[in-house]
């Protein structure tokens, strides 16, 4: 019965040795890490700014906002302002830039927003990606911080 446990155990080190089990570990990690790597994405230099003045307006007065936004990742983009009522809800979008190739340009957005009610608007900005210079199939890629007016 040893016998047989010996002749065992020396068949598993022939295959692989002592040193050969490392080396077998060793492979493996490299092989994991090159696999994580390969899947890990990576990510885009980019920015999206959006002003709202003034921060406070009487019912009827109008809200300017002004924006532009800007990604390495990105070859067509434009710039969007959207707007919600209140501090929750869906955001709907106000105004869209022109699309432009991002080489070195911006994409910008510049409009006048009616204050219809009392209470608080709030805005931001996004940064659309499209498919080519007449747009097609936007996917956002960059969000401003939100602005908030109130509205009295």
């Amino acid at each position: 019965m040893t016998e047989q446990v010996q002749e065992s155990g020396r068949a598993a080190r022939g295959i692989f040795g002592r040193r050969g089990v490392g080396r077998l570990a060793t492979v493996g990690a490299m092989g994991a890490a090159v696999a994580v790597l390969a899947v890990t994405p990576a990510f885009a230099k980019g920015s999206a700014t959006l002003s709202a003045s003034p921060g406070t307006v009487k019912v009827g007065q109008t809200v300017h906002l002004t924006g532009h936004g800007d990604s390495d990742g990105l070859r067509y983009a434009e710039f969007c302002a959207q707007q919600r009522v209140g501090t929750s809800g869906a955001w709907h979008t106000v105004k869209c830039g022109k699309i432009v190739a991002m080489e070195g340009v911006d994409a910008k957005v510049d409009t006048k927003v009616k204050a219809t009610h009392r209470g608080v608007l709030q805005f931001r900005g996004v940064l659309f990606g499209v498919d080519g210079p007449h747009g097609g199939h936007p996917q956002a890629d960059f969000h401003s911080a939100v602005r908030t007016v109130h509205v009295r």
